[in-house]
């Protein structure tokens, strides 16, 4: 399976980009004299949040949304409560950060029934 090589992060507040999130290529690119992380959506080379980098998994959710690395999904309901989980990376591999012991559960299917609730930067009360 070929995947699109993307990525999404945080703008550093500025004039232009306010913290918005911008999704492109990432790069490193020497900025007045300082290396700067930054996302290229081919027309803007834009200064990020390393903090909020999060790469493309190569898979939608249930709506058709893109799946970024640090997404929350929303995988179903138990007994009235709502169930989450992280998207994480590890070795190349994509999938769910397990809830009782942080291990990555890697996904096990290329068409995700899941949908996005938020990630973890705008979303964190959900985890």
């Amino acid at each position: 399976m070929k995947r699109e090589m993307k990525f999404r992060a945080k703008a550093i507040n500025d004039d232009f980009f306010k913290g918005e999130w911008v999704y492109g290529y990432y790069t490193k690119e020497l900025w007045s004299g300082n290396l700067l992380d930054v996302i290229t959506d081919g027309a803007n080379d834009i200064p990020i949040q390393i903090e909020t980098l999060g790469q493309f998994t190569g898979l939608c959710d249930k709506d058709g949304k893109e799946i970024y690395e640090g997404d929350i999904l929303l995988m179903g309901e138990d007994d009235g409560c709502m169930i989450y989980n992280e998207v994480g990376i590890k070795d190349g591999c994509f999938g769910y950060i397990g809830e009782v012991n942080g291990e990555l559960i890697p996904f096990c299917h290329f068409n995700v029934k899941e949908e996005i609730a938020g990630n973890i930067y705008d979303n964190s009360n959900l985890i």
